[in-house]
Protein backbone atom coordinates (compact mmCIF):
# COMPACT_ATOMS: atom_id res chain seq x y z
CA UNK A 1 0.00 0.00 0.00
CA UNK A 2 1.14 3.57 -0.64
CA UNK A 3 2.54 5.83 2.01
CA UNK A 4 -0.42 8.19 1.40
CA UNK A 5 -2.81 5.46 2.54
CA UNK A 6 -1.03 5.03 5.84
CA UNK A 7 -0.76 8.78 6.36
CA UNK A 8 -4.53 9.16 5.85
CA UNK A 9 -5.28 6.22 8.16
CA UNK A 10 -3.00 7.67 10.85
CA UNK A 11 -4.69 11.06 10.50
CA UNK A 12 -8.14 9.48 10.92
CA UNK A 13 -7.05 7.59 14.04
CA UNK A 14 -5.48 10.68 15.58
CA UNK A 15 -8.57 12.74 14.82
CA UNK A 16 -10.85 10.14 16.44
CA UNK A 17 -8.61 10.02 19.52
CA UNK A 18 -8.59 13.81 19.79
CA UNK A 19 -12.38 13.98 19.55
CA UNK A 20 -12.77 11.32 22.24
CA UNK A 21 -10.66 13.47 24.59
CA UNK A 22 -12.33 16.75 23.77
CA UNK A 23 -15.89 15.51 23.44
CA UNK A 24 -16.64 12.60 25.81
CA UNK A 25 -20.28 12.77 24.70
CA UNK A 26 -19.19 11.41 21.32
CA UNK A 27 -16.96 8.79 22.91
CA UNK A 28 -19.85 7.21 24.83
CA UNK A 29 -22.85 7.02 22.49
CA UNK A 30 -23.84 3.72 24.07
CA UNK A 31 -24.65 5.48 27.36
CA UNK A 32 -27.37 8.09 26.75
CA UNK A 33 -28.95 9.98 29.65
CA UNK A 34 -31.44 7.69 31.37
CA UNK A 35 -33.94 8.49 34.12
CA UNK A 36 -34.37 5.62 36.58
CA UNK A 37 -37.64 6.24 38.40
CA UNK A 38 -40.23 4.62 40.62
CA UNK A 39 -43.68 4.27 39.10
CA UNK A 40 -45.92 6.06 41.61
CA UNK A 41 -48.71 8.65 41.21
CA UNK A 42 -47.26 11.54 43.21
CA UNK A 43 -43.95 12.48 41.60
CA UNK A 44 -43.02 10.07 38.79
CA UNK A 45 -45.61 7.93 37.06
CA UNK A 46 -45.81 5.94 33.83
CA UNK A 47 -49.33 7.35 33.33
CA UNK A 48 -49.64 9.23 30.04
CA UNK A 49 -52.19 11.69 31.48
CA UNK A 50 -50.77 12.17 34.99
CA UNK A 51 -47.03 11.45 34.90
CA UNK A 52 -46.46 13.12 38.26
CA UNK A 53 -45.39 16.60 39.25
CA UNK A 54 -41.64 16.09 39.09
CA UNK A 55 -41.61 14.07 35.89
CA UNK A 56 -43.65 16.77 34.16
CA UNK A 57 -41.28 19.39 35.59
CA UNK A 58 -38.18 17.52 34.37
CA UNK A 59 -39.73 17.07 30.94
CA UNK A 60 -40.11 20.84 30.71
CA UNK A 61 -36.46 21.21 31.66
CA UNK A 62 -35.19 18.66 29.14
CA UNK A 63 -37.30 20.31 26.44
CA UNK A 64 -35.51 23.60 27.15
CA UNK A 65 -32.15 21.83 26.94
CA UNK A 66 -32.99 19.91 23.78
CA UNK A 67 -32.42 16.58 25.55
CA UNK A 68 -34.50 13.42 25.14
CA UNK A 69 -33.60 11.09 28.03
CA UNK A 70 -34.63 7.47 28.18
CA UNK A 71 -37.06 6.72 31.04
CA UNK A 72 -37.09 3.41 32.88
CA UNK A 73 -39.46 2.60 35.75
CA UNK A 74 -38.13 0.19 38.37
CA UNK A 75 -38.72 -0.71 42.03
CA UNK A 76 -37.26 2.11 44.09
CA UNK A 77 -34.20 0.31 45.47
CA UNK A 78 -33.34 -1.04 42.03
CA UNK A 79 -33.77 2.42 40.51
CA UNK A 80 -31.26 3.84 43.00
CA UNK A 81 -28.74 1.12 42.20
CA UNK A 82 -29.07 1.59 38.45
CA UNK A 83 -28.81 5.38 38.64
CA UNK A 84 -25.68 5.13 40.77
CA UNK A 85 -23.95 2.48 38.67
CA UNK A 86 -24.94 3.38 35.09
CA UNK A 87 -23.00 6.05 33.17
CA UNK A 88 -25.23 9.11 32.67
CA UNK A 89 -27.94 7.55 34.85
CA UNK A 90 -30.16 10.01 36.73
CA UNK A 91 -32.74 9.66 39.50
CA UNK A 92 -35.31 11.85 41.24
CA UNK A 93 -36.66 12.69 43.69
CA UNK A 94 -33.87 11.67 46.03
CA UNK A 95 -33.35 12.95 49.56
CA UNK A 96 -29.72 13.89 50.10
CA UNK A 97 -28.52 11.98 53.15
CA UNK A 98 -25.15 11.20 54.67
CA UNK A 99 -25.39 7.55 53.62
CA UNK A 100 -26.13 8.47 50.00
CA UNK A 101 -23.72 11.39 49.69
CA UNK A 102 -20.78 9.52 48.19
CA UNK A 103 -22.84 7.32 45.86
CA UNK A 104 -24.15 10.05 43.56
CA UNK A 105 -23.30 13.26 41.83
CA UNK A 106 -25.82 15.76 43.21
CA UNK A 107 -27.01 17.88 40.29
CA UNK A 108 -29.59 20.32 41.66
CA UNK A 109 -32.19 20.59 44.39
CA UNK A 110 -35.53 20.51 42.61
CA UNK A 111 -38.16 20.71 45.34
CA UNK A 112 -38.54 21.45 49.07
CA UNK A 113 -41.19 19.22 50.59
CA UNK A 114 -42.98 20.45 53.75
CA UNK A 115 -43.72 17.71 56.28
CA UNK A 116 -46.38 17.99 58.95
CA UNK A 117 -48.95 16.10 61.00
CA UNK A 118 -52.11 15.48 58.99
CA UNK A 119 -55.48 14.21 60.10
CA UNK A 120 -59.09 14.23 58.96
CA UNK A 121 -61.28 17.28 59.30
CA UNK A 122 -63.49 17.26 62.39
CA UNK A 123 -60.63 16.61 64.81
CA UNK A 124 -58.22 19.10 66.38
CA UNK A 125 -55.46 20.25 64.05
CA UNK A 126 -52.04 18.99 65.14
CA UNK A 127 -49.60 21.87 64.80
CA UNK A 128 -46.87 21.07 67.30
CA UNK A 129 -44.74 18.25 68.63
CA UNK A 130 -46.41 18.59 72.03
CA UNK A 131 -49.87 18.10 70.52
CA UNK A 132 -48.64 15.14 68.47
CA UNK A 133 -47.34 13.32 71.53
CA UNK A 134 -50.90 13.26 72.90
CA UNK A 135 -52.33 11.59 69.79
CA UNK A 136 -53.10 7.92 70.30
CA UNK A 137 -51.44 6.60 67.11
CA UNK A 138 -49.54 8.33 64.28
CA UNK A 139 -48.82 6.63 60.96
CA UNK A 140 -45.50 7.17 59.20
CA UNK A 141 -43.91 5.49 56.17
CA UNK A 142 -41.24 3.01 57.17
CA UNK A 143 -37.66 3.73 56.19
CA UNK A 144 -38.20 7.45 55.58
CA UNK A 145 -36.53 10.53 57.11
CA UNK A 146 -39.95 11.25 58.65
CA UNK A 147 -39.89 7.99 60.58
CA UNK A 148 -36.30 8.62 61.61
CA UNK A 149 -37.18 12.08 62.95
CA UNK A 150 -40.07 10.83 65.08
CA UNK A 151 -37.98 7.99 66.46
CA UNK A 152 -35.10 10.32 67.30
CA UNK A 153 -37.55 12.57 69.16
CA UNK A 154 -38.64 9.59 71.25
CA UNK A 155 -42.16 9.14 69.89
CA UNK A 156 -43.71 5.93 71.20
CA UNK A 157 -47.10 6.33 69.51
CA UNK A 158 -46.08 5.70 65.90
CA UNK A 159 -47.12 2.97 63.50
CA UNK A 160 -44.58 2.41 60.72
CA UNK A 161 -46.24 1.20 57.52
CA UNK A 162 -45.48 0.80 53.82
CA UNK A 163 -46.35 3.86 51.79
CA UNK A 164 -49.25 2.20 49.96
CA UNK A 165 -51.02 1.56 53.28
CA UNK A 166 -50.56 4.99 54.88
CA UNK A 167 -53.86 6.55 53.74
CA UNK A 168 -55.82 3.34 54.22
CA UNK A 169 -54.74 3.28 57.87
CA UNK A 170 -55.91 6.88 58.31
CA UNK A 171 -59.19 6.32 56.47
CA UNK A 172 -60.05 3.19 58.48
CA UNK A 173 -59.10 4.73 61.83
CA UNK A 174 -56.15 2.45 62.46
CA UNK A 175 -54.13 5.63 63.06
CA UNK A 176 -55.45 9.00 64.22
CA UNK A 177 -53.01 11.07 62.17
CA UNK A 178 -50.14 10.67 59.76
CA UNK A 179 -46.78 12.38 59.56
CA UNK A 180 -45.81 12.91 55.95
CA UNK A 181 -45.22 15.46 53.19
CA UNK A 182 -48.18 17.74 52.53
CA UNK A 183 -48.10 17.61 48.70
CA UNK A 184 -47.82 13.82 48.78
CA UNK A 185 -50.84 13.57 51.07
CA UNK A 186 -52.96 15.77 48.78
CA UNK A 187 -52.36 13.45 45.84
CA UNK A 188 -52.32 10.22 47.84
CA UNK A 189 -55.68 10.90 49.47
CA UNK A 190 -57.24 11.98 46.17
CA UNK A 191 -56.13 8.97 44.12
CA UNK A 192 -57.25 6.48 46.74
CA UNK A 193 -60.74 8.00 46.71
CA UNK A 194 -61.37 7.98 50.45
CA UNK A 195 -64.23 10.23 51.61
CA UNK A 196 -63.80 13.42 53.60
CA UNK A 197 -61.03 15.98 53.59
CA UNK A 198 -57.65 16.23 55.23
CA UNK A 199 -56.37 19.06 57.40
CA UNK A 200 -52.74 20.04 57.75
CA UNK A 201 -50.82 21.27 60.76
CA UNK A 202 -47.83 23.60 60.83
CA UNK A 203 -44.69 22.54 58.99
CA UNK A 204 -42.44 20.48 61.28
CA UNK A 205 -39.76 19.37 58.85
CA UNK A 206 -38.60 20.29 55.34
CA UNK A 207 -37.10 17.67 53.04
CA UNK A 208 -35.08 18.90 50.05
CA UNK A 209 -35.53 16.57 47.09
CA UNK A 210 -32.68 16.38 44.59
CA UNK A 211 -31.94 15.40 41.04
CA UNK A 212 -28.94 13.09 41.31
CA UNK A 213 -26.78 11.25 38.81
CA UNK A 214 -24.13 8.61 38.50
CA UNK A 215 -20.67 9.94 39.28
CA UNK A 216 -19.72 8.73 35.81
CA UNK A 217 -21.85 11.20 33.83
CA UNK A 218 -19.89 12.95 31.06
CA UNK A 219 -23.10 14.00 29.29
CA UNK A 220 -24.49 15.84 32.31
CA UNK A 221 -23.67 19.51 32.89
CA UNK A 222 -24.90 20.52 36.35
CA UNK A 223 -25.09 24.21 35.47
CA UNK A 224 -27.20 23.47 32.41
CA UNK A 225 -29.71 21.57 34.52
CA UNK A 226 -29.77 24.25 37.23
CA UNK A 227 -30.36 26.97 34.62
CA UNK A 228 -33.19 24.97 33.06
CA UNK A 229 -34.82 24.56 36.47
CA UNK A 230 -34.67 28.30 37.15
CA UNK A 231 -36.13 29.12 33.74
CA UNK A 232 -38.97 26.65 34.29
CA UNK A 233 -39.71 27.97 37.77
CA UNK A 234 -39.84 31.55 36.52
CA UNK A 235 -42.34 30.63 33.81
CA UNK A 236 -46.07 30.03 34.14
CA UNK A 237 -45.56 26.34 33.34
CA UNK A 238 -44.23 25.63 36.83
CA UNK A 239 -47.30 26.95 38.64
CA UNK A 240 -49.57 25.26 36.10
CA UNK A 241 -47.99 21.87 36.72
CA UNK A 242 -47.93 22.41 40.49
CA UNK A 243 -51.61 23.34 40.64
CA UNK A 244 -52.53 20.34 38.49
CA UNK A 245 -51.34 17.99 41.23
CA UNK A 246 -51.47 19.86 44.51
CA UNK A 247 -54.29 22.40 44.37
CA UNK A 248 -56.91 21.36 46.93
Amino acid sequence: MSSDYWRIKLLICCTALFLSWQFPVMANPQHPITFYLEDEPIYTSSSTTHPGFLLELLREMTHLMGIQPQIKFLPWKRAQQMASNTPNGMIFPLTRTEKREDHYRWIVKIFDVPVMFINRQGRPVISSIEQARKVKKIGVITGTPQEDKLMRMGFLNIASVKGKYLYEFLARGRVDAIYTAGPEAVVGWRVTGYPGKLQFGEVIQTLPLWLAASKNSPLIDSKQWADALEKTKSSSRYSTIYDKYYAQ
